[in-house]
């Protein structure tokens, strides 16, 4: 599905994954993350590095809200102070008195709820890899922006890597690589470093393809 990916990413780069769609950009991101067995290639990562995977339907265990908050750590690893803080952050507040409370909360919860939710266990277990499928699209175009500013600013070193349609989210990233649709795979065709400027304004600077290794 993708051909010719050799692409190196510094710690603490924040790079938008971006193509029509069919590209396999999903396919690519979930590889990334460990969640796509089929094919052959290599992905290589920092020794140690801990790394989450944000997909567009967060997945929701069943039990407590405090367990789906916590998650894939146990309810216990977090004081409640911490959960709590942490739901009011991501706009979740109302429902910082219901920690314990068990039911379906897949289908409790909205498709932004959980997106938000998602937001707050990456705040929570802070790690060093962040890599996000279409995170943010069930969110309105005001409540993306506003979670991933307080990405953008709490978590400065970590690297993340995302899938995204919005030209918004370009504000967000450093770096923006694109995926074209070729005979035999998709290829990465442009490689643009963003550089925020005052009141959203970007600077895009192209740089030189990457020639494929021997």
């Amino acid at each position: 599905m993708v051909k010719e990916a050799e692409v190196p990413v510094a710690p603490g780069e924040r790079v938008l994954v971006a193509g029509e769609s069919g590209t396999g950009k999903s396919t690519l991101v979930r590889a990334v993350a460990g969640l796509w067995p089929w094919g052959r290639g290599s992905v290589e990562v920092a020794r140690g590095a801990h790394m989450m995977l944000m997909p567009r339907r967060a997945y929701m265990p069943v039990g407590s809200l405090r367990k789906a908050a916590t998650y894939p750590e146990p309810p216990e690893s977090k004081d409640n102070a911490e959960i709590v803080k942490t739901l009011k952050l991501v706009g979740l507040g109302h429902l910082a008195e219901r920690l314990d409370e068990e039911g379906p909360w897949d289908q409790t919860l909205s498709g932004g709820e959980k997106q938000r939710l998602a937001f707050a266990r990456i705040f929570l277990h802070r790690p060093d890899i962040i890599v996000l499928d279409e995170a943010t699209s069930a969110l309105d175009p005001d409540s993306q922006d506003k979670l991933m500013a307080l990405l953008t600013e709490k978590l400065q070193g970590t690297t993340m890597i995302s899938v995204g349609h919005r030209p918004e989210l370009e504000a967000f990233h450093s770096r923006k690589i694109v995926l074209e649709r070729r005979r035999g795979g998709a290829k990465f065709v442009t490689d643009i470093q963003l550089i925020a400027k005052p009141r959203g304004r970007l600077i895009r600077k192209w740089l030189r393809p990457r020639r494929p290794a021997a």
